[in-house]
Parts: structure tokens; sequence; C-alpha cells
């Protein structure tokens, strides 16, 4: 009689449900484990962010994506393929410091894609199957990992919604983060799990600010645009990394909005200088 070599199936546990979280439970999933995803936030989607404002969509976090692995491909083809198209951003310029155009960036080999209407619709479509099973749990914090109290070879997690309710998870045979570094490391120590989290002790992490600007004036009658006649720019400035024409993305409103976001040095200096609240 042959023997079957079929993997187990195991409790997994994923904590965040961006497009890492997503991508892993989804995997798990279709490989016959048991998944339950926990996301702080009231959505999924992780640094995949849009923010809705009368004037439109702004992309607050991820400005596009690039195709370069065969998977990639088949998973958007096979899950999103309404969702996907690709944006002309209209030759990436290089802006100096005082924000004019130095030079044009050099050509992609890769092409911009985004998702439509905005791009926190691709990990919400990611997310279906899961909301499906039952298996996302939206605006839950884990709040502290431990072993199991009933069975201590698997773990347990305690949990924080929205509304300040507390929960305990239990019977998971292995626990993924799919957070940033430093939210991973926190848990990691509050945890009392001190060797996991001296791993990410060198990760050097920053917030990403991003300024969102709407012109809804700016389209008079004879007139294409009163804006540049570029879509997307990265730029040399001591503060500012990346403009982008969110209406020149497929799929938007057609109000002229920029998204702008902050240098690495930028985001220290806006740190350091912002008024307290």
């Amino acid at each position: 009689m042959a023997r079957s070599h079929r993997t187990p199936r195991r409790q997994f546990a994923v904590i965040g449900a961006g497009m890492a979280g997503l991508a892993c439970a989804r995997t798990l999933q279709r490989a016959g484990h048991a998944v339950q995803v926990f996301e702080a936030a009231p959505e999924p989607g992780g640094r995949v962010a849009t923010h809705l404002s009368p004037f439109g969509s702004f992309d607050t976090g991820a400005q596009y994506f690039t195709v370069r692995d065969a998977r990639f491909t088949q998973a958007l083809d096979t899950t999103a393929p309404d969702l996907v198209r690709r944006w002309s951003a209209n030759a990436v310029r290089v802006l100096d410091e005082h924000g004019r155009v130095v030079e044009a960036a050099p050509p992609r080999r890769d092409a911009h894609w985004v998702a439509i209407p905005a791009m926190h619709r691709l990990p919400q479509r990611w997310a279906e199957p899961l909301q499906a099973a039952s298996a996302l749990h939206l605006g839950t914090r884990v709040t502290h990992i431990a072993r199991d109290a009933l069975v201590p070879a698997r773990w347990q997690l305690h949990t924080q919604g929205l509304e300040g309710d507390q929960r305990v998870h239990a019977g998971f045979d292995r626990v993924i983060l799919a957070v940033p570094a430093s939210q991973a490391r926190s848990l990691l120590l509050i945890s009392e799990l001190p060797s996991l989290a001296e791993a990410l002790a060198a990760v050097d992490m920053a917030p990403c600010w991003t300024l969102m600007l709407a012109y809804p004036n700016a389209s008079q009658p004879g007139l294409q645009t009163l804006g540049p006649q570029w879509n997307a720019a990265r730029s040399t400035h001591h503060r500012v990394a990346w403009l982008a024409r969110e209406s020149s993305k497929p799929g938007r409103e057609p109000v002229e909005r920029w998204t702008v976001q902050a240098s690495p040095l930028g985001r220290a200096n806006t740190r350091t200088t912002m008024p307290a609240a």
C-alpha cells in the first residue's frame, strides 16, 4: 500500500492583514490548513491604503506596484483581472531641491500597475475568501502571545477590539507575524519572547508622511490641466521624495489631486518640528 505524504493540517494565526499577511493566509488556506488572521485596523491592506475624500481618493501608501514574478502574475490573473490596470506615469521626472525638473528618469522596464478604483481594492479582494470563511478578524489588536493554557505545545493570542472588548484565541500550532518590524518586536517583548525580539532590534523603519492636495477649480473650460505636464516625479529635495497626480491613474475621479510623500530626512525633521496637539 502506498504511504501518503500529505502534510498534516495545522492551525495558523497570522497577525497583520497587509498584502504579506493576506498572501500568506490565502496560501496556507489553499494548502488545506486552518487560518485565522488578526488585523488591528478596521479594514485590510496595511500600507496599501487609500483615503477617500469629497474630492476623490488618495493612495496614501503604496502608489503603484510592479509585476516581476510569474507567481504574482498568476495570482493577479486568477484573483483580480478586473481590478488591475496599467498606469502611464508619463515619464517620471526628477526634481531638484527647488522643485524644478532636472531630468527625466531612465525608462523603466517594469510597468506601473494600480488597482481600480483605488489601491485598497486589491487587498480587499484578497481578503474576501478569508472573510467568507470567518477567518479575518478586523479591528482586533493582538496584545499578547502566550503558550496555550490547555495544550502548552500550542499558542494562544490575547486580543482587544475597537470597543475595548478582550478575548483569547487558542489552539494555534504556529503564529506568523506579518507586521512592521518595530510592531513585531514590541509585541514579542511584551509577550516575554526576547530571543525572537532581539533578531528585529537592528531593523530601522521610518513612518511615511503623506500630504494630500486637491485642486477642485483646476479644471477650466478649454484647458486640459493647470498643473505640470507630467504625472509623477522623484525628488531630490531634502523633505520630499515622491509626487504623484492621483487623478492621472486609471479609474480615478477627474478632480486634480496630488499625493506628496516625504523623504526619510523630511520625516525626521517633521517629527522634531511638529507642534504638540
